[in-house]
């Protein structure tokens, strides 16, 4: 077992004046920024346009919910990323993914069915070569408009450029928020069957 190494750059831990506010607006976990949102912090203008930018993709995306959450743990998932997976339990089951379908973003056999099997096709493809198959494209614009298709055009890689951030960094998973495995899956789930 390797001993647990400190985040490379330390979170900032007494933001003041513009920055507090920055912070004070974006994501939370027990009252306190995240940490990688912290971390940022170093970069006040960078982490102030990021917040904006941040904010679009999760309130104001125009995807559904359950797409957009599917696409965020699968991209996640292909780069590594346990930083945001563990995020984004909570949002993926508010948004109607089952704990069982939360795994199976992570899990390469598990078998989507329908739209969910395209939405997890377009996050494999873009993480793994930066663009869509005509038959992924084709199935996405019979349901999606065109900002819409911007939005699962550019979500993974905005997880892959979070990935590179919080990978490299060390960004520490908040204290007392628990990895993803224990809070994604119980042993049983009322629904089992993949969309």
């Amino acid at each position: 077992m390797s001993e647990r190494r400190r985040p490379r750059i330390e979170p900032v831990h007494a933001p003041t004046g513009e920055l507090e506010q920055i912070l004070a607006v974006g994501w939370q976990h027990n009252g306190k920024p995240l940490n990688a949102a912290a971390t940022l912090a170093h970069h006040p203008r960078l982490l102030k346009r990021f917040t904006v930018f941040t904010g679009l993709f999760l309130s104001h995306s125009g995807l559904p919910d359950r797409d957009r959450e599917l696409i965020t743990l699968r991209t996640s998932h292909r780069c590594g990323l346990d930083y945001y997976i563990a995020h984004h339990v909570q949002p993926a089951l508010a948004a109607g993914l089952t704990h069982e379908e939360i795994r199976g973003t992570c899990d390469e056999a598990f078998e989507w069915g329908g739209h969910d099997r395209v939405v997890i096709a377009a996050a494999d493809e873009l993480v793994a070569g930066a663009t869509l198959s005509d038959a992924t494209w084709d199935q996405l614009a019979a349901v999606y408009g065109p900002d819409q298709l911007a939005v699962v055009l550019l979500l993974p890689g905005f997880y892959r450029m979070l990935a590179g951030f919080v990978n490299t960094i060390g960004v520490e998973l908040e204290p007392g928020m628990a990895g993803w495995l224990s809070v994604a899956v119980p042993d049983t789930d009322a629904r089992t069957t993949a969309r």
